[in-house]
Parts: C-alpha cells; structure tokens; sequence
C-alpha cells in the first residue's frame, strides 16, 4: 500500500459515515501533496530531532515539550529553546514508567507488552506538526513493509528517519498545548489516530464535527471560565478588566468568561490579549491602558499561559494598579517555580487550578534516576547537565534530582492519559480476541476508529482516585479549587 492509496482509502472512508464530497477528496489529494512535499523538506529545514523508542507489540505516541519554544530568531530554523524539566522530562519517564506498570499488571492486555514513540513539540505548532508527519510517515512506511516480503527488520537507531519493521503508533498522548492540539489533530484525524490530551482545554476541541478523534482526560475552558466569574460574582465585583494570551486557550477561555460574565451583570472595563512570549514592555504598554479605568476597575481577570520564567510582569498588574485582587486562570496557578521571588507583587491573588494530586509512586521511581541507569532517554543527559550546571564526564556524581524537587502540577492527567489509552486497547481485545491472551487477527493491525469507540466508552479510577469517564465531546469532568496567595513567604491557601 502507497501513500495515494492511503488517501484513496480515506477518500472512501471519510473522517465520517457518509461519502466524502468532491470537494473534500480534492482537499485530501492537495494535503497529500503538501504532505509529500514536508516530508521531502523535513530534514532540510529543521534539526535532526531526538526519538524516545521502547519497543511492543503496540506502540502508543506521545508528543512532550521536552524543550522550550523556539526563540524569537529561532523560530524559522524550528531551533528548540532550553531543555525542561516538569513539562518535559518528567512528563516522558511519567509516560515510560506508566507503560511499566501497566506491561507489568497482569489485569491489563495481558500477554501485550505496550511500547512508546516519544518525539519533542518544543511547545511550538510547527515542530509538533512536523513532528506529527513523522508519526504518519512510519505509519505509512510500516504499511508498506508489512505487503512486502521477508521485510521487518528489528529498529536500531531512533532517529528521525524511518526504521524498516517499525511499528506505526495507535494513538497519541498530548500535546500539552491547546493551540498546538489542534494543529495535531487536524493531521491524526485524516488517517484515523485517537489522540488523549491531558492539558489542552480550549472549548474549541469539544466540537467533534471538528476534531473527532480528540479527547482529553481535563474539562473544557468552559469550566474554567465559570469558576473565574463565580468567584468575580462572590466577592460583588461588577467592573473588571480582562487580560488573555493570544491562541485557543487564552482567547476561548476570554471569550467564554466574557458571555457568563455579561449574563451574570458584570461589566468588562477594558479586554486587551497579550503574546505568550511577551516581555515587560508589552507589559507596560498594557498597564497604560488598565490605568484609565482606575479606580473603577480594581480587578484583573487574567487567562493567561506565559513562560514560567517570566512572570513579573502579570504580578505587578496587581500592584501597581492597587488592584483588590487578580483573579488567574491554571496557568501558573500554584506552581512555587513561578511565583518564586516575587511574593510582594503575587501576595493577594486568586488562581484556580484543576485538581490533581501528587502521585507519590512517580517520585518513588523518578528521584532514583540518574545518566548511569537511565539509558532509555535520550534527553536525559542533557537535561542533567542543565539541570546540574555541569558535565556528566567530569564533575556530575553527587547531584541528585531530590535538590530542589517539584512534581509536575499536571502529573496525574499526564498519567490518567496513558490508562485511558491502555484500557481502551484492553478492552477492544476483550471484545475483538474473545477468550484469547493476546492480540489476534482482529487486531493486526488495529482500526483506529474502531479503537476510538472503545476509548469513548471507557471509565476507570484514575491515579489519585477520580472516575475517568468521557462524554459525547471526548470531555472528563474535573473540579477546580481556588487558591489565595498570602504575603508571608508565600503560601497558597486551597478552598
């Protein structure tokens, strides 16, 4: 099978039920063409990317930011920032020790060892889509070699290239970005890959004539949003300023705030969005403009996603505008990282956050790694050495990852994520392969869509005890605590 027969079977098939229109096959040819061309251009235009590889009998994608964004004279080189820790690192060994215990439990796709393909987003659409063709493209490789004969080569080195005998993935976990999501999807979508997000909760992807095959383990912003007026409403704040970042999670979020506010009486002084990237100046000019509808409008209302190193500015808002309080979305909501050094400008503030509690087996396991017994990350000796300020061949021995240690916030979804895969799979065996240990015929290779059913129609107890169940939008429940930031040394107090 040839990459114009995939697309002809998707011509036939659709995304849908019903037949696709003209205009929809000649939409598909054109992406095969510009699919084609990427591919082509890829190693041309961008770095060599690093590939986490563990083998099995199925292989399930991720898509981490295991670095940072590329910077401003970076981006058209696609040139990745620094290395991260919570949102990258750790997010890749919470993925491969989760597939450790899940390979490890005999309640679960028994006799099927689960294996992962992790490639880097950099947090930045365009390397997640290109890292996304590459998913495709293996799909369509391993298509290929399975019509050939005596192919299947054992994989060897996990680099960007297609390896012969590599298996295609079944679905993906993440991106962590709403704006990066769906850019995923609007690609994974085309050949049929469920993808589960963990953090992406722009209300955008909840509309499945959109992105069928996207869900996530989080609620929609619109949650969100109501807790943020909720609490507006609580405290008979009526005159407000907004303040969003640009892209799906920021301005959906801004958006559904806006409605519910208006509904509930509370009138929007001034609405202003601002980049994610954004430094003080462009703060600056914005606190110009929340100053003329001083004293009225004492509150700021922020749904905001920024660099974590840089959030002065969104703390001196609060400050400098004598503002009552600043009501902040789950951006930063009670990460110590982000607020650490600014306690006079953060001390006063509100955040919501979804809840998620610390998963204590995860420390267990990742505060024990270190470069001599991790050899299954690639980006792990990098990321030692950054994190250390030194070089594994000379001065790296008595560091350890209990200095300075926080868990990712967002460890819990992270993990729920992967279960939600691994038990959609478990229990299309038990329907597709009945009384048989094992994938059968059924199963090789599995249907993407037939898969999604199963993933849409699965409930389980998730990592800190919460019932993970989807509703007709790929959507998860969730709560949404508050926190109060209180002067003294700061300290977040939940309600």
């Amino acid at each position: 099978m040839n990459f114009l027969t995939v697309i002809a079977s998707l011509a036939q098939t659709g995304t849908k039920t019903r037949p696709l229109i003209y205009s929809e096959m000649v939409s598909l040819y054109f992406f095969a063409m510009l699919l084609l061309a990427s591919l082509a251009m890829a190693g041309q235009a961008s770095e060599r990317r690093v590939v986490a590889h563990i083998p099995g009998d199925i292989i399930i994608g991720a898509l981490f930011s295991v670095h940072h964004q590329p910077p401003a004279d970076k981006v058209h080189e696609r040139k990745c920032g620094a290395v991260r820790e919570q949102y990258g690192i750790q997010r890749v060994e919470a993925m491969m020790h989760t597939l450790d215990r899940i390979n490890a439990d005999p309640k679960i796709l028994p006799n099927v060892t689960l294996g992962c393909e992790i490639r880097d987003s950099c947090w930045h659409s365009a390397v997640a889509l290109e890292q996304s063709i590459e998913f495709i493209r293996d799909s369509l490789v391993a298509a290929d070699e399975s019509e050939e004969a005596g192919g299947g080569a054992k994989c060897a080195d996990p680099g960007a290239t297609p390896m012969k005998g590599k298996k295609p993935i079944v679905g993906l976990i993440g991106p962590g970005s709403s704006s990066v999501a769906i850019q995923v999807q609007n690609l994974l979508q085309l050949f049929n890959i469920p993808q589960i997000a963990y953090s992406a909760t722009s209300m955008d992807l909840s509309d499945k004539s959109l992105y069928k095959y996207f869900m996530r383990v989080v609620p929609s912003d619109a949650q969100q949003a109501r807790a943020m007026v909720d609490i507006v409403k609580r405290y008979n704040w009526t005159y407000v300023s907004a303040i969003h970042t640009e892209g799906n999670y920021g301005e959906s979020g801004m958006e559904a705030f806006k409605e519910m506010a208006g509904k509930e009486g509370i009138c929007i002084a001034h609405s202003d969005k601002i980049w994610s990237n954004a430094g003080e100046k462009s703060f600056d000019r914005l606190l110009v403009k929340l100053r003329k509808y001083l004293p009225k409008a004492r509150v700021v209302a922020f749904f905001l996603f920024l660099r974590e190193y840089s959030p002065r500015p969104v703390f001196q808002f609060c400050m400098y505008l004598s503002a009552s309080f600043g009501v902040e979305a789950d951006g930063w909501a009670d990460r110590y990282d982000v607020t650490d050094g600014y306690v006079r400008e953060a001390a006063g503030g509100i955040t919501i956050k979804l809840q998620s509690a610390d998963v204590k087996w995860f420390d267990d396991y990742y505060l024990k790694l270190r470069p001599e017994n991790n050899p299954r990350n690639p980006w792990f000796p990098e990321f030692w050495q950054h994190r250390f300020h030194c070089k594994i061949s000379k001065d790296c021995k008595r560091d350890s990852l209990r200095q300075q240690y926080a868990q990712d916030t967002k460890m819990g979804f992270v993990i729920n994520a992967i279960y939600s895969m691994a038990y959609g799979l478990h229990n299309m065996q038990k329907v597709l392969c009945p009384g048989m240990v094992g994938l059968c015929d059924a199963m090789r290779p599995i249907d993407g869509s037939k898969l999604l059913e199963f993933l849409m129609k699965t409930n389980f107890t998730g990592v800190s005890g919460e019932n993970i169940y989807f509703d007709e939008n790929g959507d998860s429940p969730g709560r949404y605590p508050t926190n109060l930031i209180i002067h003294s040394t700061l300290h977040f107090h939940s309600s």
